[in-house]
């Protein structure tokens, strides 16, 4: 080592360190106060001035003391303090405003928390000196004494890291000789090479190193290096013939070192050649020994090797274990079906396994280093960003370029910090795009599942006015013919000409026809005929309208829909199935446009409409209500309440009322999908809520609350929305 090296080593103590070296910047300040300081003691006069110069020499003589042990004690802030005052009262303030802080700066590296406190109180005790004593402003003092505790504490919290990171240097220089070829180790045949190197090169007594793995009641070779038999590298045998002091020793920190007879016999069992010392340390991964370090010696080492060896095994367990943990996440993050990419906490891609990139189509080399937030459409990052839970799978869309569509995905977002500290972003994606289109077609076909139950009503709600609608056109066809007849009377009348004899026959016969037609029924009739059959017709186009818009696929997005509309026409689908058994009161208020999937929202008032009449069905007591209403509530939500006067609810079954395939009906009656299917088209397609109030023997309220936006915040102006 060089002399100026030892030298500064001799005078600079801790210089070595992280926490030493700014130590010694900061000690260098503080003595070269006075160089710049002592000037102002040439200003004071007589006592003040003798006292404030032996303030000024005692002060740094007691701050190198301090230095040079590493340590002060804690009333010495007291004494400080102190000094800092006469130094105060001799010399110009600028120069012991610059003397309190660099002294501040040093001293708040040394010591705990509570000589913090102590050093605050002494702080604010020079403070008070300061607009007592020596006339201070208190504008000036505050923010000074302000400062100085931000120091204080802003340095407390370096000493703090430089302390942590000093300690950390420690440990990787404990292990510097393997550590680093453990860490550059990529797989666990290198990783046991770095071992065995570093056992062999152990003492020089040592001939030979193995590693043994333990799987089960077997003892296999996994590693070996040095002098030893042909057949070791592929001996398998039994842990149970290894000798008790060894199989004793095969613990978390365990060490066995045997010679004699002892190791006479375990070369034996471990086919080795007879040495006359063997030592023996145990690898350990999470309290448990899956393997031991076998080292061979020639002569007893001329040292304890215990903790060379027991550190050496644990880090190599380490390394091992590591390794395997890192093999078998790859297996499975490259054999997962979902895209799993990784990000810097700004976005920048780092990995992506073999799933993302046949999800975006891209091969891996395209994606690393591409933002994250590049890959995610713009109006499903805040969605994405802001779920509940990072465990919460949300729906977005992704895509892997730009002339590529968009995919749709449920994804998760995590954000976590690795081992260097840096914060990275976990993004898992799920293809739901095949999933979305079978559950497409599942409502499509369970709406016309409904529809195809309410077809004979429906029918026989169109029979009735296409009944009067024929009946009324026999009649205008009978009405007229008779009307024909009256015409060709009136034409001969006008043949006739002014002949009396032929006018007067002709006038006669026209009033016979008419008597016969009965022309003043038929002047009456005929209106009344004709406004019936458009009656009927109006009625049947209502229900073919209606029976249109509930049975319309709809689109994937969400659009402005009229609520309102959307559930009259579903109670003109569901009339015939509600009219035998309960009256309709639909009480509409006054609701906006609201961003929804109509044909999902038609389906959830079927199902909710057509439950409320069998349950009135259910109850036997004659005829019920079934009460439709809608408003707009005080959180910006639209509220679909549907109010029936049927059995109600039991409480033991209220709870698993929206669990899949459970029902109250007969078997065959019901499938117990209709409200589980309700549930997920209000809350998983449209953010919205369901809930029932019930009383047994009088009636259920089911409300459905729907966010006006289209998203789960009903004041969100916005209608465009992720595609789920």
């Amino acid at each position: 080592m060089a002399p100026a090296t030892l030298l500064a080593q001799r005078w600079l103590p801790g210089i070595d360190t992280m926490l030493g070296q700014v130590r010694t910047l900061f000690v260098g300040i503080v003595l070269a106060w006075p160089v710049f300081g002592l000037w102002g003691l040439a200003q004071a006069s007589g006592r003040t001035a003798a006292v404030g110069a032996a303030a000024a020499l005692l002060f740094p003589a007691w701050i190198v003391v301090g230095y040079r042990r590493q340590d002060f004690p804690a009333w010495s802030w007291i004494g400080e303090g102190a000094c800092v005052c006469l130094i105060a009262a001799a010399c110009n303030r600028g120069a012991t405003i610059g003397l309190i802080f660099a002294w501040i700066s040093f001293r708040s590296l040394y010591g705990g928390l509570h000589e913090k406190y102590l050093a605050g109180s002494v702080l604010c005790g020079l403070a008070v000196v300061s607009v007592l004593v020596f006339g201070s402003e208190l504008g000036d003092a505050v923010p000074l004494l302000f400062t100085a505790l931000l120091l204080l504490g802003v340095n407390h919290a370096l000493a703090r890291g430089c302390i942590a990171r000093d300690r950390s240097a420690y440990r990787r220089r404990a292990m510097a000789s393997v550590g680093s070829g453990l860490v550059a180790a990529t797989t666990r045949a290198e990783a046991m090479s770095v071992t065995m190197r570093a056992a062999l090169r152990m003492d020089r007594a040592v001939s030979a190193a193995l590693i043994f793995k333990i799987a089960g009641p077997a003892l296999r070779v996994a590693a070996v290096t040095g002098q030893v038999g042909a057949g070791v590298p592929d001996w398998v045998t039994e842990l149970a013939r290894l000798p008790d002091a060894v199989r004793a020793e095969l613990r978390p920190d365990g060490y066995a070192i045997i010679e004699g007879a002892a190791a006479a016999e375990a070369a034996e069992v471990l086919r080795l050649p007879r040495r006359d010392v063997m030592a023996v340390a145990p690898l350990t991964a999470h309290g448990a020994v899956f393997g031991m370090l076998v080292l061979t010696l020639d002569r007893r080492p001329a040292g304890d090797l215990s903790d060379a060896m027991v550190t050496l095994a644990d880090g190599a367990a380490l390394s091992l274990d590591q390794l395997l943990s890192r093999t078998r996440l790859s297996i499975v993050v490259d054999n997962s079906p979902d895209a799993l990419i990784l990000a810097a906490e700004a976005g920048s891609i780092r990995v992506v396994n073999p799933a993302a990139c046949t999800l975006l189509g891209c091969q891996d080399a395209e994606l690393i280093g591409r933002n994250l937030w590049s890959l995610v459409h713009r109006d499903d990052v805040a969605t994405l960003l802001g779920a509940d839970s990072p465990r919460t799978a949300v729906p977005c869309r992704i895509r892997g370029r730009d002339d590529a569509g968009w995919l749709e995905v449920e994804a998760q977002l995590k954000h976590v910090t690795e081992h260097d500290g840096s914060r990275s972003i976990v993004f898992t994606a799920r293809d739901v795009s095949e999933r979305h289109r079978l559950e497409l077609e599942l409502r499509h076909a369970q709406k016309l599942e409904s529809v195809g139950r309410l077809a004979a009503g429906i029918a026989h709600e169109i029979n009735t006015p296409i009944q009067f609608i024929g009946d009324n056109l026999r009649f205008l066809e009978s009405a007229f013919a008779d009307l024909d007849r009256l015409c060709a009377a009136y034409r001969e009348l006008v043949a006739a000409g002014p002949d009396a004899a032929g006018f007067e026959a002709t006038r006669r016969k026209i009033d016979d026809v008419a008597t016969e037609i009965d022309m003043e029924f038929v002047m009456e009739e005929v209106p009344a005929a004709i406004s019936q059959t458009l009656e009927g017709v109006g009625r049947v186009a209502n229900i073919v309208r209606a029976m249109k818009a509930f049975g319309h696929p709809g689109t994937e997005e969400k659009v402005p829909s009229d609520l309102n509309g959307a559930i009259r026409n579903t109670l003109i689908v569901a009339a015939n199935e509600i009219k035998y058994v309960a009256d309709v009161e639909a009480d509409l208020g006054d609701l906006p446009p609201v961003c929804c999937h109509v044909g999902d929202i038609n389906q959830v008032v079927l199902n909710l409409v057509v439950n409320a009449a069998h349950a009135i069905g259910s109850a036997d007591r004659g005829r019920g209500t079934i009460s439709v209403r809608t408003r707009l509530d005080d959180d910006g939500y639209a509220v679909i309440e549907v109010a029936d006067t049927g059995t109600g609810v039991p409480p033991e079954i209220a709870d698993r009322l929206f669990d899949p395939f459970f029902t109250t009906k007969e078997v065959g009656s019901g499938t117990g999908q209709g409200l589980p299917l309700v549930r997920n088209l209000v809350t998983d397609r449209h953010g919205g809520t369901i809930d029932f109030t019930s009383t047994v023997g009088e009636g259920t309220v089911f409300t459905v609350r729907l966010p006006v936006g289209g998203t789960g915040d009903p004041r969100h102006g916005d209608m465009a929305e992720a595609v789920v």
